[in-house]
């Protein structure tokens, strides 16, 4: 392969990792997918049946029943909206919308006033924020999620939330000013911009506890969520690299890869294969030393911890499971962003953004 050669194929990049993709699937991920094409078509993100049917075959809700093998019911339906969310939200930046700073930002902060919503009795009120089928979804889908949370869980779910979001902003600046000049570059971006985060506190909601933050931001866990962050952002960026290359996109560890060192697209993806089995070697290794390196935490707080490593592994090994599921990174994804197009919901930035 030279290095304007193209990239493997999704599937067979599978045989890269040393990790092993899931095994354990929520049974509701079939109650999951309907629920949640419902309630975006509620809230206008679909035109028509067409729309629909690029969604479904998407898969999300299989993404969903592995990040969350253990949990059904409503609990599940609510994993699956917010993944649902963030993919329609993370289209709306693939165009035209990707390259203005401003705009996301104005779309951005329509979204954080929502977060303060109900922390902030002096804040704006619900309903004041413009808002359009992204907002609006949003703003149900963050009550939903929040209800009944103790403070200490908020504050944290919306932090990351925050960092999430401005993330594009970030993105947006990139694009059109210098590009990445280091794979730590785009990896210390795209820890937030992966939304792996808010996707980890959903474990602490459906396990009905809220680990206390000496803790969770605490040694080791805080060093073992960065893990987690970084090999599902190596994963993402070796099998959406022909998605990204179609659509012109830079952050991408694969493709900073080989243009810092010049080596082929096929070795630059061998590097970052390897950097995703580093990481998650290191998660497991300290994994089994949380025990001594947790002396003294209560058994509520260790069962509590346990629980969400479980949480974090589900999501690292699902993602991978469900990249080789779904339709995003194959010739249909690939064709979806080719040559100008976008997805047909990716306007719906539109609706929350005052016109300039």
């Amino acid at each position: 392969m030279d290095k304007a050669g193209s990239p493997p194929p999704a599937t067979r990049s599978a045989a890269l990792f040393g990790f092993p993709p899931a095994d354990l699937i929520s049974p509701d991920a079939e109650a999951a997918r309907r629920h949640t094409i419902e309630w975006l078509s509620r809230y206008g993100v679909f035109q028509g049946d067409a729309s629909v049917a690029e969604y479904d075959a998407l898969r999300f809700d299989l993404l969903a029943a592995y990040f969350y093998p253990g949990d059904t019911g409503a609990d599940l339906a609510l994993g699956n909206d917010l993944c649902g969310w963030y993919f329609v939200f993370d289209d709306q930046f693939d165009g035209e919308l990707g390259c203005r700073p401003q705009e996301v930002l104005r779309l951005l902060d329509a979204l954080v006033q929502v977060t303060r919503e109900a922390e902030e009795p002096t804040g704006r009120a619900a309903g004041d924020v413009p808002g359009g089928p992204l907002v609006e979804s949003f703003r149900d889908l963050w009550h939903r999620i929040h209800q009944g949370r103790p403070r200490v869980w908020r504050q944290r779910f919306r932090r990351h939330w925050t960092e999430y979001l401005h993330s594009y902003h970030r993105e947006a600046l990139g694009r059109t000013g210098s590009r990445p000049r280091s794979v730590e570059a785009v990896v210390a971006l795209r820890r937030h911009s992966i939304g792996v985060q808010p996707c980890l506190d959903l474990n602490e909601r459906f396990g009905g506890y809220a680990l206390p933050e000496a803790v969770h931001g605490g040694f080791p866990l805080e060093r073992m969520r960065e893990a987690t962050d970084d090999v599902v952002v190596f994963t993402n960026d070796i099998v959406s690299l022909a998605k990204e290359l179609a659509a012109g996109d830079v952050h991408n560890s694969v493709i900073v890869q080989r243009e810092l060192t010049g080596c082929t697209l096929e070795e630059a993806v061998e590097h970052i294969a390897r950097l995703a089995d580093a990481r998650y070697r290191w998660f497991e290794e300290t994994a089994a030393r949380l025990p001594a390196l947790l002396a003294g935490a209560g058994a509520d707080t260790l069962r509590h911890v346990a629980h969400y490593v479980d949480g974090m592994r589900h999501v690292m090994r699902g993602n991978l499971a469900w990249s080789y599921r779904t339709a995003r990174y194959d010739e249909r994804g690939i064709a979806a962003v080719s040559s100008g197009r976008q997805r047909p919901w990716a306007g719906l930035a539109a609706y929350a953004t005052p016109a300039s």
